[in-house]
């Protein structure tokens, strides 16, 4: 029983340490080193953080690039979790399976010092992308197994269809030899027939030729 808990309690603590958990950094973005909020997505990379994050922020404004410093970034983007009805600038970077997003509050970058609320607002929005990212990923990953399942039902379906087929060509050769073994039947016979004909014919023949060497003797 002791053993039992023991595997437990290593499963819940690999489960809990598998758990994106929000980072506060000073990391170098565009605007020099700010405070951001950094989180690492297991099993992710930067292609679909990227493809969710831009999906996640859609109704927050329009995503901008900043091809020089590697970054994305939103202006004056309204997000009531965590700045209320006050807009602002926000800066992301991602860089394998992590994502770093800086929020420029206008008077400040957000951090947990000077902005407890604002940030604790953002550090569950970022965990909630985090969260999105994995269920994306899921549903590709569902997509992909669904579509392994539909190509398994074709093939079994192929697979009935000349099972099908190959029935059909028994029931067909069936059919034939049937037809076959009555024929060689009635061939038989006819065999018999054509024998006995043969025989009475032949007697005909020689009859004919006795009459005709009897002929003038």
């Amino acid at each position: 029983m002791k053993q039992i808990l023991i595997s437990l309690l290593f499963i819940l603590i690999l489960a809990f340490n598998s758990i994106a958990q929000v980072r506060e950094n000073n990391l170098q973005m565009s605007l020099g080193v700010q405070n951001g909020l950094s989180i690492t997505i297991p099993d992710a990379d930067e292609d679909l953080i990227d493809k969710v994050w831009k999906k996640y922020t859609k109704a927050y404004g329009k995503l901008a690039r900043n091809k020089k410093a590697k970054e994305e970034y939103i202006e004056k983007a309204v997000i009531q979790s965590i700045n209320g009805s006050n807009a602002m600038d926000i800066y992301v970077t991602t860089e394998d399976n992590s994502i770093t997003a800086f929020f420029d509050l206008k008077n400040g970058f957000l951090n947990s010092a000077n902005y407890p609320k604002e940030y604790k607002g953002a550090s569950e929005f970022m965990q909630e992308f985090s969260y999105e990212v994995q269920r994306e990923k899921t549903r590709m990953e569902l997509e992909e197994e669904q579509d392994k399942l539909k190509k398994l039902n074709k093939k079994m379906g192929d697979l009935l269809s000349d099972n099908k087929g190959y029935h059909k060509d028994i029931d067909e050769a069936n059919a034939r030899i049937k037809k076959a073994e009555a024929n060689i039947i009635a061939n038989e016979k006819n065999q018999d027939l054509t024998k006995s004909e043969i025989a009475n014919q032949t007697k005909a023949v020689e009859a004919v030729q006795q009459k005709l060497s009897k002929i003038g003797k």
